[in-house]
C-alpha cells in the first residue's frame, strides 16, 4: 500500500490545495520544532558546562527544559498526523483485502481526528483555568496558561490535519 505524504503529494500533476497546505504547514512546523530543539540543546549544554566546570548550574534549566520538551512534542503532533506516521500495529490488516484495509485506515484516521479534537478541547479548558488562576512554574515563573494554549492549538491543528486527510481519501 503506497503512502502519500504531503511533501510527495502528487507526481506529474498539480497538488491540490489541501495537499499544498499540509505540506507547507508541515515544513513550517518542522522548522519550529528544529528551533525549539536547538534552544533546548543550548540550555542543556550551558547547564552541563556550568554545573561541571564552574559548579554553577543554569538557574531554572530544568523548568525551561520541561516547557521546551512539551512544546516540541506538541509541535510534532500535527507533523506526524499530516504525514500519517503515527505508531501502528499491522498484525491482522495485512491479510485483509485492499478495500477493507482502506476502510479501516479511513476509520482509524476518523478516530484519530476525533480523539485529537477532544484533547484540544480539554487542553483549551486547562489553558483557560491555568490563566485564570495565574499558574506558573515555580522557579522561573513561566505562565502555564499560554503554554497549554499553544499545546491546545497545536493539537487542534493535528485534528484539522486528520480531517483534511479524511477529505482527501474520498
Amino acid at each position: 500500500m503506497s503512502r502519500e505524504t504531503p511533501d510527495s503529494a502528487t507526481a506529474g500533476r498539480e497538488a491540490s490545495l489541501p495537499a499544498r497546505l499540509l505540506g507547507a504547514g508541515t515544513r513550517a512546523l518542522q522548522l519550529v520544532a528544529a528551533v525549539l530543539l536547538l534552544v533546548m540543546m543550548a540550555v542543556t549544554f550551558v547547564d552541563v558546562i556550568g554545573r561541571y566546570l564552574f559548579n554553577a548550574p543554569l538557574p531554572g534549566a530544568f523548568e525551561l527544559t520541561e516547557v521546551l520538551l512539551a512544546l516540541i512534542v506538541f509541535v510534532g503532533l500535527p507533523i506526524v498526523t499530516a504525514r500519517r506516521e503515527h505508531v501502528t500495529v499491522d498484525l491482522l490488516t495485512g491479510k485483509l483485502p485492499d478495500g477493507a484495509r482502506a476502510a479501516l485506515a479511513w476509520l482509524a484516521t476518523l478516530a484519530t481526528g476525533a480523539v485529537l479534537a477532544l484533547l484540544a478541547w480539554r487542553l483549551a479548558l486547562s489553558a483557560r483555568d491555568f490563566s485564570a488562576y495565574g499558574d506558573a512554574t515555580v522557579y522561573l515563573g513561566i505562565p502555564l496558561g499560554p503554554v497549554a494554549g499553544i499545546m491546545a492549538g497545536l493539537t487542534a491543528l493535528a485534528a484539522l490535519a486528520a480531517a483534511m486527510l479524511l477529505v482527501r481519501r474520498r
